[in-house]
């Protein structure tokens, strides 16, 4: 696997060079929406798309992803998610480097190194139990630190919710277990990276469709919280609206 770090690096920078493209050309239509707000022009378009995924969802995935759960032990759930996060790590550590974040950049270098060895290939989390947190940095947070702070939503079937920022990150997502695990990637590693994602997400979804009066507006709006979460490293401005809370509250 080592061998493949300096080619996952190549493909990486090729992918940066690719998001550069996205926003030189989406720039001047992102510049329309809200700085890190919902911005969701084709939303006739993106709920056909939340319907039509949804409908499959519920008919074919989830059945299977509560199957997925219900036959394998804890354990191996949990190692299987390690692993998929430990390919990736490499990927978060580019991108806090290109955030100007270095010891986030060197926290993941460092947990990918542990992990792959200590760790059993990623099945085990050594590096998180040594104090070493992951960081989860994607191209679309590294889009938004170099200023590009709106971007139109979309809803991308079997996928889910993204927006045009975020859009290179989802297709790196997929692709840095093809690209580390190379001869050895299957069609059937893929459907369990895809699986495992989705029974990691039932209890979330399922509180979704128990409470939501329109699902669909409650998966966009949370998805920009989050997004806007993740790109201040969990310390967002607060907006306006809280701004005259706090006003009030001090009065």
């Amino acid at each position: 696997m080592r061998t493949r770090v300096f080619p996952l690096l190549q493909a990486l920078c090729r992918g940066l060079v690719f998001g550069c493209l996205v926003v030189l050309h989406s720039a001047c239509s992102s510049l329309e929406g809200p700085d890190y707000g919902v911005y969701d022009t084709s939303e006739g378009l993106n709920r056909g798309s939340y319907t039509f995924s949804d409908r499959l969802d519920r008919a074919f995935v989830v059945p299977v992803a509560e199957g997925y759960q219900a036959l394998l032990p804890n354990f191996v759930e949990t190692g299987v998610t390690n692993f998929f996060h430990n390919l990736r790590d490499l990927d978060s550590a580019l991108n806090g480097f290109l955030q100007g974040k270095p010891k986030s950049g060197g926290n993941d270098v460092a947990r990918f190194m542990i992990n792959s060895t200590i760790g059993l290939a990623g099945l085990i989390d050594v590096a998180a139990r040594a104090g070493l947190r992951p960081q989860d940095e994607d191209f679309g947070q590294t889009l938004a630190v170099w200023g590009w702070k709106n971007s139109r939503y979309v809803y991308v079937p079997f996928l889910g919710p993204a927006t045009i920022r975020d859009l290179p990150s989802l297709a790196m997502r997929g692709f840095v277990p093809r690209l580390l695990l190379g001869n050895q990637y299957a069609f059937w590693v893929g459907g369990l990276d895809a699986l495992n994602t989705r029974a990691n997400a039932l209890t979330i979804t399922g509180a979704r469709d128990a409470s939501a009066l329109d699902p669909y507006a409650f998966t966009r709006e949370a998805y920009y919280q989050r997004r806007k979460f993740v790109i201040f490293d969990g310390d967002p401005p607060m907006d306006e609206f809280d701004d005259f809370f706090d006003e009030f509250e001090e009065e």
